[in-house]
């Protein structure tokens, strides 16, 4: 994860969580869930393990609101630069924008729409990978992360608005609304968040006009740089998911790359992934897909994925997200 630097706090803090819970890293690796993820010290963890990661912990501890106390210890000077641009900014609304367009600098994650309300602004998480527990634990850190990082701007608590989640209450968190202290909706078309035009306008306590000329161009800066290093892991995809099922083996992908075969090899080890794990994610983005959004028959998706067994999809489906696809059918 060197390659990483942004990330590597997140993992502090899932330690000590896991610490203050009574496990230990070990135990973590250890579980029956922890062995899929294939290895033994969470820096060895991958990129895209990152929400696989998030679903064992969750079930080691069965501690239901265990995401929203890790966002709630996000220590915004650990974001670099752009933790000191959102600190320099003059209010919140200027430093949502900033988050728009510079959150890519802080390593890999969602993406956010900023989108305009009656009563405000919207601030709309957007997921493509993983299962619906995944994607849950997922939007419940985000959202946490944001309101901590909002209430350490404003230098107060965020107690308007409104949080729209697109699934089912949770039937382990009883009282959902004493983690969000704002009115909380279920069954939701988007994840997002509705602030209101007051809070937009607050003032950030550390605002600072000159400093934040400095800081915003050294983001402006690493985000050039992001851009003209081509994220290998991101073009493989489209092709991948262009691909339409029949999937290009890697020699393939490399001549539409134009690219050695070594050289993407070693240019996706510098992004922690490999060929095969960008090829399980798209098949896993489109089986879920298929499953959630057709009548496909298991066989059927099995074949348009490219698996030359039924038996074979299904075991690899129960690898990527803990349940069958007929089970995933269910609950989708």
């Amino acid at each position: 994860m060197a390659d990483h630097q942004p990330l590597q706090p997140i993992f502090f803090r899932l330690l000590t969580l896991l610490a203050e819970d009574g496990f230990t890293q070990e135990q973590l690796f250890l579980s029956a869930e922890g062995r899929q993820l294939g290895v033994s010290d969470i820096s060895q963890i991958k990129l895209t393990d990152i929400p696989k990661l998030l679903q064992v912990m969750a079930s080691l501890t069965n501690d239901a609101t265990l995401m929203m106390r890790l966002g709630e210890r996000t220590d915004i000077t650990s974001l670099g630069a752009f933790g000191f641009a959102l600190m320099s900014c003059a209010n919140l609304g200027e430093a949502l924008k900033l988050l728009i367009r510079y959150h890519a600098i802080t390593g890999p994650g969602p993406r956010f729409q900023l989108r305009p309300h009656n009563l405000g602004v919207i601030l709309r998480i957007e997921l493509e990978l993983g299962n619906p527990i995944q994607k849950r634990l997922i939007t419940e850190l985000a959202f946490s992360e944001l309101r901590a990082v909002g209430e350490i701007l404003i230098n107060q608590k965020l107690t308007k608005g409104e949080l729209h989640l697109n699934y089912p209450l949770p039937p382990d968190i009883p009282n959902y609304a004493a983690l969000f202290p704002i009115p909380v909706t279920f069954n939701q078309p988007y994840s997002q968040l509705v602030i209101p035009w007051d809070i937009v306008n607050t003032k950030v306590t550390t605002a600072n006009p000159a400093g934040h000329v400095i800081f915003q161009q050294q983001c402006e800066d690493l985000l050039r740089s992001l851009n003209r290093i081509e994220n290998f892991s991101a073009a493989i995809r489209r092709i991948l998911i262009s691909a339409a099922g029949e999937f290009p083996d890697i020699n393939q992908v490399a001549d539409k790359l134009h690219v050695s075969e070594s050289t993407l090899r070693r240019r996706l080890g510098n992004e922690s992934t490999n060929f095969r794990a960008i090829c399980d994610e798209v098949r896993n983005l489109l089986a879920c897909e298929y499953l959630s959004t057709t009548e496909l028959t298991v066989a059927e998706i099995a074949s348009l994925l490219d698996y030359s067994e039924p038996v074979s999809f299904r075991r690899a489906f129960v690898r990527w997200n803990g349940m069958t696809p007929s089970d995933f059918r269910t609950q989708s």
